[in-house]
């Protein structure tokens, strides 16, 4: 069955339902749940990204939101975002664990894609005693240290190192390794971070 998504006029209103794969093809506006892990150490913040699989459609081997989707038609925001987090990490976590912190509006057209979405972001502290287990879609999932990422992404370095989740190994990542957001876009979601503390 084909996955249904609710359309949205540029001012947010709903103006329809349709399937996923039309809803890229014509640029329709439509919401997506994306939930940022991250963890306070004592002097620094860490954020969490997921390596998508070889085999995505869209984006494949890139770094990217610890968790997300669409939301599809019928479905809560919430209960969507809390789906996608267990099928993508394994990880049962309760509303009240999710803290969020606006929408954004982000565009990415390509040839192959015309993209717009109207990102939910919600945070959701990681905790040690935490087990991932991922599924096909995800082969990773790493930890970075928030201020590295920030100054890679200001061009104030060219890499950063992150940890395998899974192996405890140590992996440099270029901006090149990360999906396409827009630098307003991560700006937003570092400063939620930085403002929980």
């Amino acid at each position: 069955m084909k996955e249904r998504l609710k359309i949205y006029s540029k001012w947010l209103t709903p103006i329809g339902e349709k399937d996923r794969d039309e809803v890229h093809r014509d640029g329709d506006w439509h919401e997506s749940f994306h939930c940022w892990f991250y963890q306070h150490e004592e002097n620094r913040s860490m954020i969490y990204f997921q390596k998508r699989s070889d085999s995505k459609k869209d984006y494949p081997s890139l770094y990217d939101i610890t968790a997300a989707g669409h939301i599809t038609a019928g479905e809560s925001r919430v209960g969507g975002g809390l789906r996608e987090i267990e099928e993508e990490l394994g990880l049962k976590v309760t509303q009240n664990q999710l803290n969020y912190t606006g929408f954004y509006k982000e565009e990415l057209l390509f040839k192959t894609i015309k993209d717009r979405e109207i990102c939910h972001i919600y945070l959701c502290p990681y905790e040690d005693h935490m087990k991932l287990k991922i599924n096909e879609e995800v082969t990773d999932v790493v930890q970075a240290d928030l201020e590295d990422f920030l100054s890679m992404l200001s061009k104030k370095r060219p890499d950063l190192i992150a940890r395998s989740m899974l192996t405890g190994e140590d992996l440099p990542l270029f901006r090149s390794n990360f999906c396409p957001h827009h630098f307003n876009y991560y700006q937003h979601v570092v400063q939620a971070i930085l403002q929980t503390r």
